[in-house]
């Protein structure tokens, strides 16, 4: 199979696949798996062989990380219908004060969209925002950007939100790593955030209707929410268990091999330390409703949670076999004949999340695209190393944080939930994501020059 052949093959999947989910607007289940079927058949393969591909594929990706999205998936919905997401607004706001009220929220998304989907973040904290610009007088469009670009950080970065979850599955990366890493890139992609809001907030000053505010206020004020530990602890005890397993298991052995390492090498386990995360976020729902006794049933919380905890395993499946039957091809030799001696590797992952996520309007599906693509080509990349998939799963994630514009539900939850006007939001947002795209890449850059 000719070079030229091959990726004017993959250039025409990519197509397809753009097309089949902007303009058709299929499923990405469906998108990317008639996309792997087509690659495969104009390649020339056989029909079993490209089933085969695909079944492989498919299972692998799922058996390794679906159970890990569904604990995740219910796990946020129940700190989600808790109000745990609220306290952490407000006593991380009690700590910053008033004044860095949009730092205050900036940190708040940072946490919150570890676990919760960043729709229903923003909703859920979207009237402290607005109180937020009410009493101090900063402009909405400063609160909104500090609370939504700081939720689009560590959605885009940080396990066991959905995307990053699933392209550390798809390449294999250690959860820990990418936990630590992906945190710690995340910083200075939100406070890139925070200061673009600032500087946009001057620009497009709003506040919002005083009448709107005091109603926020009056509905929330007689609700009842779990305590700051109970909200926070779902969320930071999994982390910690999961570093706290990859700082056990380096080759220098810190802490041993004895019982303690076996303790924390099996409750450091993703699925455990989720799962333990699950129970807690449950105990900390049914504090704040004890009556309801449907939570864990196929109508309740888990119920509904699992809905869409199956859709994201899916589609997940769906690029780890598009990246199998990738693998069909000799794309790895071409990629060594094009690219030997080119520095280039973060680049190649970069620019497919970055397509993706403009053209298709999630970043999702943009980093498990680029995963997909990348998956392949690891070894000729040189992210053949566990720190070297880290940072490519980095990479993937940084392209996806561009462009962040109208063909993202997440861009119409912010502009109609904040009151932002349309043309503000086009004129402020898209621009940003790029800000924190770029601040990821330079980020990842630097790590693969310390590390790599």
């Amino acid at each position: 199979m000719g070079s030229t052949f091959v990726i004017v093959t993959i250039a025409l999947s990519i197509i397809l696949l753009i097309i089949l989910t902007v303009k058709v607007k299929l499923h990405p289940f469906f998108a990317l798996s008639i996309s792997a079927f087509f690659f495969g058949i104009v390649s020339g393969h056989s029909i079993p062989d490209i089933i085969g591909a695909y079944s492989g594929g498919l299972g692998e990706t799922i058996a390794g990380i679906g159970v890990v999205i569904a604990i995740g998936t219910v796990m946020g919905a129940l700190l989600e219908h808790s109000g745990a997401a609220e306290t952490m607004a407000e006593t991380i706001l009690k700590i910053t004060g008033k004044k860095n009220a949009d730092i205050g929220l900036a940190v708040t998304g940072y946490f919150v969209s570890i676990p919760v989907f960043c729709d229903s973040a923003f909703v859920l904290l979207s009237p402290l925002a607005k109180r937020m610009s009410k009493d101090t007088g900063t402009s909405m469009t400063t609160m909104a950007v500090a609370l939504a670009m700081g939720l689009h950080a560590t959605h885009m970065l940080v396990p066991p939100t959905p995307g990053p979850l699933a392209v550390a599955g798809i390449l294999g990366a250690n959860l820990g790593l990418v936990i630590l890493l992906g945190m710690l890139v995340s910083i200075p992609v939100t406070l890139v955030a925070i200061l673009a809001g600032r500087i946009f907030g001057k620009k497009y000053h709003f506040l919002p209707e005083i009448e709107e505010a005091s109603k926020i206020i009056e509905e929330n004020g007689g609700r009842k929410l779990p305590t700051p530990l109970m909200s926070f602890l779902p969320i930071l005890l999994p982390i910690f268990l999961m570093l706290l397993r990859t700082v056990a298991t380096l080759e220098s052995s810190p802490l041993g091999r004895g019982m303690v390492y076996n303790i924390i090498d099996s409750l450091g386990q993703t699925i455990v330390a989720l799962f333990i995360g699950l129970i807690i976020a449950f105990f900390t729902y049914k504090s704040v409703h004890p009556e309801d006794k449907e939570v864990w049933t196929f109508e309740g919380i888990f119920g509904e949670a699992l809905k869409t905890a199956g859709q994201i395993v899916l589609i997940v499946g769906a690029g780890g076999a598009f990246a199998t039957i990738l693998k069909l091809s000799n794309l790895q030799e071409i990629v060594v004949s094009l690219f030997s001696g080119i520095s280039i590797g973060i680049i190649v992952p970069y620019i497919i999340g970055a397509i993706f996520r403009t053209a298709i309007g999630s970043g999702t599906v943009g980093m498990i695209t680029a995963a997909s693509m990348l998956l392949p080509l690891v070894d000729v990349l040189g992210f053949n190393s566990p720190i070297g998939l880290v940072i490519a799963m980095l990479a993937c994630a940084a392209g996806g944080f561009m462009v962040f514009h109208g063909n993202d539900d997440f861009f119409w939850v912010v502009t109609s939930t904040s009151g932002m006007k349309p043309e503000t939001a086009y004129k402020v947002f898209p621009v940003i994501s790029v800000f924190q795209s770029v601040t990821a890449l330079i980020c990842v850059i630097i790590l693969k020059m310390i590390f790599l």
